[in-house]
């Protein structure tokens, strides 16, 4: 396994733990936990080194162009990741907008970062997808 796959299996497992915290503290709670809390200041930190190592898993992908993952994944495994990376960049910067606690529309930026975070996880899955059978 190459460098390009570290990083993009890590990243992935980086921001399911991030998605699982607020899914968490609704289930358990009954009700979204509180912008200042510990459990979204750990999603925060999370979602951050979540963005950091997905914005470096294509830099890192560079030297792995010649991998039969790379090659067999082609263009299609190219355009899902460039469509998981763009949407990232939106969604880390929606996340770090609802860190302010007096943010006016809340509930359309939180149903934004929702939107994004199931956009990044089904570009995921079908840049994964087709670099692991399309190398296989």
């Amino acid at each position: 396994m190459n460098l390009a796959s570290w990083t993009g299996w890590i990243a992935a497992a980086v921001m399911l733990a991030a998605a699982f915290i607020p899914l968490t503290e609704r289930i358990r709670r009954g009700r979204r936990a509180e912008v200042q809390s510990a459990p979204i200041q750990l999603h925060v930190v999370l979602g951050l080194v979540a963005a950091g190592v997905g914005f470096l898993h294509p830099l890192t992908a560079l030297f792995a162009l010649g991998s039969p993952e790379a090659i067999g994944g082609g263009v299609v495994g190219l355009g899902f990741g460039g469509l998981a990376f763009v949407v990232l960049l939106a969604h880390t910067g929606l996340g770090l907008k609802l860190r302010d606690p007096k943010l006016r529309k809340r509930a359309e930026s939180r149903r934004k970062h929702l939107a994004t975070a199931i956009t990044i996880l089904l570009a995921v899955s079908a840049h994964a997808a087709a670099c692991l059978w399309g190398g296989g």
